[in-house]
């Protein structure tokens, strides 16, 4: 009888253990959302369902009576920002949107999406014209408005731009000196073993042993299966000592706080700063190998996830994560899916970098270059979305390139786990 009891008692205190490891992996998401761990699951599948409900609603709103949508996964609704209202009906009658009428919330707004994206396009021009340093410029549908977002630093650069942008009324956010990110979780670090192989969101180091950027995701030439590169971001390239044949050669360096290794990578062979922030280093040495594997290493129960898909984020509003080589794992919002920098070259001429996301994650210098995911119900599996390209911890944004912009671009196919 003692022995049965013994027994019972060891199942329900492995089942429990194992219910706690399950929801544990969850804890940056958890934070986040600022709920418990076991709530997570749930939110997700509300992400995924909101998600879909904003996909069947971005063909049937009107750019002139509407002004964008976001979801809210913990008030679980899609909110519409609306114009005129007479076309509210129309949207509720269409019977794609008939089951989830619940799920929607008209907020009434006074500019349209037509309106929000000639000012978006006028202001990205000006800030070419009047040559903008620094300047990111979005679309918040939170705010139903056009952001731009400052550095009091570039104040006389941009004193021209920000007077004739004025008369747009957007809404001007500049650069505060201090910063406090509630996202990201303290954990004991721990010396790992310097590894053979390349994590997604490890480090790069130059010849020089100087850390310059993140390791982002195994790419392979879609025309050439031999050609295989990793990605990271363009402007890792500026200013870094070049080999005889005139590119930058990078080197492997693994979390955490390890000297630089001098295990050769490759060298970047492709890289564009204007109109993708995008680089590929090509994957030469045959002792250092690429992987499919993100650097999750904080996390108690997965401190590796594996890569299954690319997704595209056209949702505003729901989480993404990046693995980065100074800020390791930290999770955000997506803020805008089409925003805009306006920045001045050393020649002072004007660049734009476009096709990213904004966001707020917290990324740091350092950290360009790392793959931006998703959790999943599918842990360790996850999809990847994007690379951190861009980050301002005044102002607690985070710019990631959108990955299907680049794949399509540069013929390029993501490296998935088996």
């Amino acid at each position: 009888m003692i022995t049965r009891n013994i027994y019972i008692l060891l199942s329900i205190f492995f089942m429990f253990l194992n219910h706690s490891m399950i929801h544990a992996q969850y804890e940056p998401l958890a934070k986040l959302w600022g709920v418990s761990v076991n709530e997570v699951p749930n939110l997700l599948d509300i992400e995924s369902n909101l998600t879909m409900v904003d996909s069947l609603l971005t063909p049937i709103l009107d750019g002139s009576s509407f002004g964008g949508t976001y979801i809210d996964v913990k008030a679980n609704k899609v909110f519409i920002n609306t114009v005129n209202s007479s076309m509210i009906p129309i949207v509720e009658s269409s019977p794609k949107i008939k089951p989830y009428i619940n799920l929607l919330s008209f907020q009434s707004a006074t500019n349209s999406s037509y309106h929000l994206n000639y000012t978006l396009y006028n202001l990205t021009v000006l800030a070419q014209e009047l040559k903008a340093n620094n300047d990111i410029i979005i679309i918040n549908p939170k705010f139903n408005n056009v952001v731009i977002y400052l550095n009091h630093e570039d104040d006389k650069t941009n004193k021209n731009f920000i007077d004739v942008a004025a008369t747009f009324y957007p809404i001007m956010n500049y650069s505060s000196k201090s910063f406090t990110n509630s996202n990201i979780l303290e954990f004991k670090i721990e010396k790992r073993n310097i590894q053979d192989k390349v994590l997604d969101g490890d480090g790069l180091h130059n010849i020089e042993g100087e850390q310059v950027c993140s390791a982002g995701l195994w790419l392979r030439d879609a025309n050439n299966p031999n050609k295989n590169y990793l990605a990271t971001a363009g402007h890792c390239a500026r200013n870094q000592p070049l080999n005889n044949q005139g590119f930058v050669d990078f080197y492997h360096i693994p979390w955490i706080f390890s000297p630089p290794t001098y295990r050769y990578i490759g060298p970047l062979t492709q890289y564009s700063i204007s109109p993708y922030d995008f680089g590929l280093i090509e994957a030469i040495c045959p002792n250092t190998s690429i992987t499919t594997i993100i650097n999750n290493f904080p996390s108690r129960i997965y401190r590796e996830l594996f890569i299954k898909e690319v997704k595209s984020i056209t949702t505003i509003g729901v989480h993404v994560c990046k693995s980065g080589y100074i800020s390791y794992a930290t999770c955000g919002f997506v803020l805008d899916i089409n925003a805009k920098l306006v920045a001045l070259d050393s020649n002072n001429s004007s660049r734009i970098v476009e096709a990213m996301m904004m966001t707020n994650l917290y990324l740091d210098k350092g950290d360009s270059g790392s793959p931006v995911y998703q959790y999943s119900k599918s842990l360790p599996y996850v999809p990847v979305v994007g690379i951190g390209i861009i980050g301002d911890v005044g102002l607690n944004l985070a710019g990631v390139l959108h990955l299907d912009v680049i794949l399509r671009h540069y013929q390029l196919v993501v490296v998935v786990t088996p």
